[in-house]
């Protein structure tokens, strides 16, 4: 990924909703879920340019947004030999500069105009894609063809990535507890021959060992018009999208020569398999079990992503079920289709919990594949899988830049872009039979390998002895030097309407229709959040929120996640700071037979003595997880040292032993005092009309009566303690150093919220932020930086953060603070603040493009009690911040002498210059770390 961290497993998951996409049109026919009659296929046009590049375009007015994506057919399976990571690696240096474009340009034809870009490389593709207002589409789309014809590469931008890319390898796979088991093991042990072993993200090592002449060749090798996908989605009229693809696009030469293709063929095992494989940050042991599976074009493909889903999606997937829920012997447990271009991996991954065998737990596993095997699947679990497909592609067709995901899964992945409409006759086709035979054929012990992955005691590693040459600029230039086209007169249209009413039990209701999605988002909001915690019970209301949907008085939490998911809905409660939930989504077409299940979720929570512990031991789990992570660390004690202990200073997940102290008493008085209809506000958003809105909430909640409880107890008051403290986690096992400055702030019903979001917009959101621009764009210290403004209810949190080479930490903590004292002593220049401002107004304008993203910008207002004319007044307040105005807030409520700096890392690494740069440092050894008071030390 260019800027955002996600694994490549995540991504994998991310895409699975695209992927899903190609299972659409025929279930129009079924019995089963008669909604989908009202469904229309994705209408694109497709065409070919004379040089060989593939265009496919979907014209949808429902919003003046676009979305551009190229699709190469090239990744990590094609790197060079002895340079694995590298397909990756060059993914980054296609946001550098060309011919025609300065480095970063993207984000200045992106984000500074309200857009947003990224882009990801898998084992077969790499993707580059941009949502932007649909006016400046033109200027897009020559950009799109000036970095595939004009790329230029010189020494200083090279090492900058390369840099870059370390330490997002340091990042996902040293510094998170299983990174090397997602990341490395996994593909290195489940194949012999084939590419595929090195993995994407590849080693330190190779990438070090990487040249500009290597790039020059990949460049000219892969990107090539006959090698990639121009998928054009949203707001724009399709002839005018002609002309500027010809226009464009057409004048790039098709080179000579074919393209190289991987032909190795992976054999086909003929015994299991078993690695015993270790890390130095593993809290709890945990088992990948692979089967080779054929390409994702195979006759087996449908009948095995049906197994995946049946065994691992949900709270009510066997796996889950089996082995979390009813055996507790798995903190988690899933499974995966992971289909590639060849060979691919069917996969379990099963975490252990604490204190059980992970011996036990591959048994567990194994045995629901041999039910699988044994016993054909249920017409009532083919049923749920179609319901849940339906839903992710319903999802993912909400927005232009999810139309073109489904579009070029269909015409990349599989070769024909028809499969968006088509595939899901095959999926709905798929038997039990079916399914059963393909577990016999591949889920077979010869056909196994088995990763046992543990805690070891190996240093950490990661470092890197990449020369550092001087500056040599290397340029491909194929196309006449030119300066980009002018945006497009905008076009605007009108925001949804809201209606409010009010029931006679005090409760609120607030509806936003979007016709035509086939969704409906809910959210139940609840004066329940973490503020009102004790501090020696931190975590209570998260844990009261959590146990809402482990059963009721009349439904057990099984009984909930199949009724749920049946439909093809999903059912969530979490709390948040100010303020806690339960969250729906569903089939518009379903809604009224899932809403009894909400209803009584708010209403009729068991809170049984069996779910509280199972929940208990699932957290402690999650915590043991959490917190071998140098970020969470970072954030708990950042937390302890801006409030000490008031409120907002403990930990709202709670610690290891706050959780172990919670008992039932307190959390059935915290839900008796709290979940009350005065204290909650119904939020629907989606395909529902107001009048259908109102009518569900009088027959699900009109009866729903106030309980009279004496002494509601009150929130903590936020107190902010004494800043300019230095504080070190002393962790030496960590990959790398999280690194943040933090300080008190405003609260979000202050005056100055929009001086203040525009002002940390400068300073630390976007990949063009000042944050950003000198730690990771100019240093290449950290695979990202930024800041976040934590307005909250009665308080607020600032926190500037990173995570780097441990030796690296001091300088990074140093350039945050200079950024801070920059943004208070130097005005801020129109040719920043314009685009900083388009980039907030962006994001939250692409907020309303799904039914779940209106009904959470509602929510934030509800739980902070402002008025909902505030979803009209922001962005203008937002427009009509000065430069002195941001001069002014920050000088007041960015102080950099008072914030502190927290540091979790391996202190052997920086702890001497550190104390030279900030003498009055504290060093707190991990083991010594107490989270449950404002001290942090363990007596």
């Amino acid at each position: 990924m260019k800027s955002k961290l996600l694994s490549r497993w995540f991504v994998r998951a991310v895409l699975t909703g695209a992927i899903l996409a190609v299972f659409f049109s025929a279930w129009a026919q079924t019995k089963t879920v008669p909604a989908l009659s009202n469904i229309a296929p994705l209408k694109y046009r497709q065409r070919a340019l004379g040089n060989g590049l593939t265009v496919i375009s979907l014209e949808n007015r429902r919003s003046p947004t676009v979305a551009i994506q190229v699709w190469y057919h090239v990744g990590g399976k094609d790197d060079p030999p002895g340079r694995s990571g590298f397909a990756h690696l060059f993914e980054h240096i296609m946001f550098k500069s060309t011919k025609n474009q300065k480095n970063e340009n993207f984000d200045r034809l992106t984000e500074d105009v309200g857009g947003a870009n990224n882009a990801f490389t898998e084992e077969d593709v790499t993707v580059y894609h941009e949502t932007v207002p649909s006016n400046y589409l033109e200027p897009l789309l020559w950009a799109e063809a000036d970095r595939l014809a004009n790329l230029s590469v010189n020494d200083a931008n090279f090492v900058s990535e390369r840099a870059v890319v370390e330490e997002e390898f340091r990042t996902s796979v040293l510094a998170s507890p299983y990174g090397r088991l997602e990341e490395l093991y996994v593909d290195q042990n489940s194949f012999v021959a084939h590419p595929y072993k090195r993995g994407v993200i590849g080693s330190i090592a190779d990438l070090d060992s990487a040249t500009i002449e290597d790039v020059r060749k990949f460049h000219e090798m892969y990107y090539r018009p006959d090698n990639a996908t121009l998928i054009v989605t949203g707001d724009f009229d399709p002839a005018q999208l002609d002309a500027w693809v010809d226009k464009y696009f057409g004048r790039i030469a098709k080179p000579a020569g074919g393209i190289p293709r991987v032909m190795v063929t992976e054999p086909a095992r003929t015994k299991e398999a078993r690695f015993n494989t270790t890390g130095p940050n593993v809290p709890l042991p945990a088992t990948a079990i692979t089967f080779l599976v054929p390409p994702r074009k195979s006759d087996d493909a449908d009948a095995l992503r049906v197994a995946e889903v049946i065994l691992g999606h949900g709270e009510s997937s066997r796996m889950n079920q089996s082995l979390v829920y009813r055996q507790q012997i798995a903190s988690s447990a899933g499974a995966r289709a992971d289909l590639r271009d060849d060979a691919g991996l069917f996969g379990l991954t099963i975490i252990t919990a604490g204190g059980k065998s992970a011996d036990d737990a591959e048994k567990a596993a194994l045995a629901e594949l041999e039910k699988l095997k044994t016993e054909p699947v249920s017409a009532a679990e083919l049923d749920k899988a179609r319901n849940i497909l339906l839903s992710s592609v319903l999802h993912r067709r909400e927005t232009a830049e999810g139309q073109a995901f489904a579009l070029g899964e269909a015409a990349v992945r599989f070769g024909d872009p028809e499969r968006a409409n088509t595939d899901i006759a095959r999926l709905q086709a798929v038997t039990a039979a079916e399914v059963q035979r393909a577990a016999q054929k591949y889920f077979t012990a010869e056909n196994r390998v088995v990763i046992r992955y543990e805690n070891g005691h190996e240093e950490q590693g990661g470092k890197s002895n990449a020369a550092k040459p001087a500056p040599a600029a290397v340029t491909a230039a194929f196309l006449p030097q030119e300066t980009p086209p002018a945006p497009a007169t905008p076009r605007r249209v009108g925001s949804g309407k809201l209606t409010v009413k009010k029931l006679p039990n005090g409760m609120r209701i607030v509806v936003i229709p979007r016709p035509g999605t086939g969704l409906v988002s809910l959210s139940a909001e609840v004066k329940a959040g973490s503020v009102f915690d004790p501090n020696d019970a931190a975590g209570l209301a998260e844990f009261t929120a959590s146990l809402l949907t482990r059963g009721t008085k009349t439904r057990t939490a099984p009984e909930i996640a199949q009724t749920v998911e049946a439909l093809g809905a999903s059912l969530s409660s979490a709390a948040d700071w100010d303020g806690a939930s339960v969250n729906l989504s569903s089939l518009s077409s379903r809604l009224g037979d899932v809403l009894p299940t909400f209803a009584e979720v708010l209403r009729s929570p068991a809170f049984s003595t069996e779910e509280v512990e199972r929940l208990r031991s699932e957290n402690l789990d999650d915590l043991a997880v959490s917190l071998r992570s140098p970020g969470t660390l970072a954030r708990l004690t950042a937390a302890r040292v801006v409030f000490g202990d008031s409120g907002y200073g403990h930990a709202r997940e709670g610690t290891l032993e706050t959780i172990k102290a919670l008992d039932a008493r307190e959390i059935h008085l915290f839900y008796k005092s709290r979940y009350q209809p005065q204290n909650t506000v119904l939020i629907f958003g989606g395909d529902i009309t107001p009048d259908a809105a109102f009518a569900y909430a009088v027959k699900y909640f009109g009866d729903w009566k106030r309980l009279p409880v004496a002494g509601l107890p009150a929130p903590t008051p936020a107190v902010p303690q004494k800043g300019g403290r230095v504080v070190v986690v002393d962790k030496p096992d960590a990959g790398q150093a999280a690194v943040s400055v933090v300080r008190p702030t405003i609260r979000r019903a202050d005056k100055e919220y929009a001086v203040g979001r525009v002002a940390n917009g400068v300073l630390g959101e976007g990949f063009s932020s000042r944050m950003n621009q000198e730690i990771r764009i100019k240093r290449g210290l950290s695979y990202g930086a930024g800041s976040r403004l934590g307005a909250r209810k009665d308080g607020g949190f600032f926190s500037a953060s990173a995570q780097t080479r441990n030796d690296a930490a001091p300088e990074v903590a140093t350039l945050m603070k200079a950024e801070l004292t920059r943004l208070a002593t130097q005005p801020i220049p129109p040719s920043e603040l314009v685009p900083r401002k388009a980039a907030l107004s962006g994001d939250y304008a692409r907020a309303w493009e799904t039914g779940a993203g209106m009904v959470s910008t509602v929510a934030s207002l509800m739980e902070y009690d402002l008025p909902l004319s505030t979803l009209n007044s922001y962005l203008r307040q937002v427009q009509k911040v000065t430069a002195s105005q941001i001069e002014h807030f920050a000088a007041n409520h960015l102080v950099a002498s008072d914030a502190s700096i927290i540091i979790v890392g391996d202190g052997r690494q920086f702890l001497p210059e550190l104390k030279k740069r900030f003498p009055n440092l504290e060093v707190i050894p991990v083991d010594k770390l107490d989270l449950n008071q404002a001290g942090l030390v363990k007596p």
